[in-house]
């Protein structure tokens, strides 16, 4: 991409664009990103009711504490928050307007009301989307690996293009609209990961994204508690591809049968990815290189190359199939999909290896339900070689009536795996001991705690008495909430 620049980056009214690849090619004059008064009005259907009627603002803010002179500040309002309550606050720090969803007192800025804020920042979000016109969007969701995919994609598509990514995991009403408001006119690309945990959700983050590329990446039991069965998540994943326009491009796990099945649903093109040989990006002759990662030859609708990434697993390979598949959906070669892959390292939190005490760790403390639980146990027994290896393992949650079988099934999993030992933390902590004792795991090598502390006590003292030695591995897993990283941490200090 060549962008014209001016000083400080900035280039005031307009700028020149040139776009190429399959993201477009030909100049296009654009207009400054700075919102207008009536460009807010336009984009969020709300009504003016007081303030200086010619208005500009620099930014869109959510959060009262990081406003910024010139920014326009969105009342959003929750479970536990009312941001009404914090529009005073926005102001005395410089918000140039604010956009409410009840009658406040204020005439010193422009007052924009409207009738649901979390709605409105999603219609600012689509309104700046359609502004930029060259932007191919690729939109992700899935019950896991979503990140690993989005950081996997963004790790090959920026090798070409300028792109914008979702930052960590902001992925949900208020998160993937922050991240699509960051997009200006350098952007050739936005990688979006969406995420949802209610019926309703994709399809609303569909509607605001309006994605060139849409991947479903697999169908597991999560955020039951909102969707009630694995049938209800396939549903509210699948309203991704409902969603999507006629002419995007669907980019299909053709091993998961729910994923399958949605896509059959739809006439739009498909890129399909998995280990079937139907698939157009497949991965053969898989082979783990233990903590240096995974080698396998990737194919690409008939080219094939030999391939080595810096992440462990299988499920990894996975991963790179749909990183591989969005980035061919967007018009890069399978060399440059190589490239891309090559150089991706292991996100913050997602199978990270780190090392504390002479002991190697897998972090994987982001979240966790059973499908991950069960990829990163096979993780795990990849690199054990002749060393012992122990789950520190939290909580899953959001499963709703399915949690007491899952966390059972849990323990059967660990205790089948052959860990040496487990400590386990959490309100189902006894129902996965009683899975890992019917399969047999020794009472001796169960151990419950009550708090992450104790955790880090308790594999100080197995240090102390040789019953774990350098080398061995340990797996720390968890829900987020669970907050398992301070366990790390903890190991860290000792």
């Amino acid at each position: 991409m060549e962008l014209a620049r001016c000083r400080d980056g900035n280039c005031g009214r307009s700028a020149v664009m040139r776009s190429r690849g399959n993201f477009g090619y030909g100049f296009t004059i654009v207009q400054d990103p700075i919102w207008t008064l009536s460009q807010v009005l336009l984009a969020t259907g709300g009504r003016f009711i007081s303030g200086a009627t010619q208005a500009s603002f620099r930014s869109i803010t959510t959060d009262s504490r990081t406003i910024q002179p010139g920014d326009l500040f969105p009342a959003l309002t929750g479970e536990n928050f009312d941001g009404h309550d914090f529009v005073f606050k926005a102001i005395a720090q410089g918000a140039a307007g604010i956009i409410v969803s009840r009658p406040v007192e204020v005439t010193t800025v422009p007052v924009i009301q409207v009738a649901d804020t979390l709605k409105a920042l999603g219609d600012l979000a689509a309104f700046r989307r359609r502004q930029i016109p060259n932007l191919q969007v690729l939109a992700i969701t899935g019950s896991s690996g979503k990140t690993t995919v989005k950081e996997m994609t963004a790790a090959i598509l920026s090798r070409e293009y300028s792109v914008l990514k979702t930052s960590g995991n902001l992925n949900n009403l208020i998160g993937m609209p922050r991240t699509l408001l960051e997009v200006d006119y350098r952007h050739e690309a936005a990688i979006l990961e969406m995420g949802m945990n209610q019926p309703g959700e994709i399809a609303r983050l569909t509607e605001i994204a309006d994605p060139d590329i849409c991947c479903i990446l697999n169908v597991h039991d999560a955020h039951l508690a909102g969707l009630g069965d694995i049938n209800g998540v396939a549903g509210a994943k699948g309203e991704m591809f409902a969603g999507s326009k006629s002419w995007a491009k669907l980019v299909v796990n053709v091993d998961d049968k729910r994923v399958r099945g949605l896509a059959r649903k739809y006439s739009q093109e498909k890129i399909t990815f998995g280990r079937s040989r139907k698939a157009m990006i497949r991965a053969t002759h898989i082979r783990s290189c233990g903590e240096n990662g995974m080698v396998f030859t990737l194919h690409v609708d008939g080219s094939r190359e030999r391939i080595a990434i810096k992440a462990i697993g299988y499920h990894n390979v996975l991963n790179s199939l749909a990183a591989a598949a969005l980035a061919y959906a967007a018009g890069c070669s399978i060399v440059e999909i190589i490239k891309g892959l090559t150089g991706f390292t292991a996100f913050d939190k997602r199978l990270q290896i780190e090392e504390a005490a002479g002991l190697k760790i897998i972090n994987d403390t982001y979240n966790a339900n059973p499908a991950s639980m069960a990829a990163a146990f096979a993780a795990l027994q990849d690199l054990r070689d002749a060393s012992r290896t122990v789950a520190l393992l939290g909580d899953m949650l959001e499963l709703g009536d399915k949690s007491e079988l899952a966390h059972r099934r849990l323990g059967e999993n660990a205790a089948c795996q052959g860990l040496d030992y487990l400590f386990i933390i959490g309100a189902y902590a006894p129902l996965v001991a009683q899975g890992a004792l019917d399969a047999g795991m020794s009472r001796r090598r169960i151990k419950i705690v009550r708090t992450r502390e104790e955790i880090v006590e308790g594999i100080r003292r197995m240090l102390d008495l040789g019953e774990l030695e350098s080398g061995d591995w340990l797996l720390v897993k968890g829900s987020r909430s669970m907050g398992m990283e301070k366990v790390i941490s903890g190991l860290k200090e000792m």
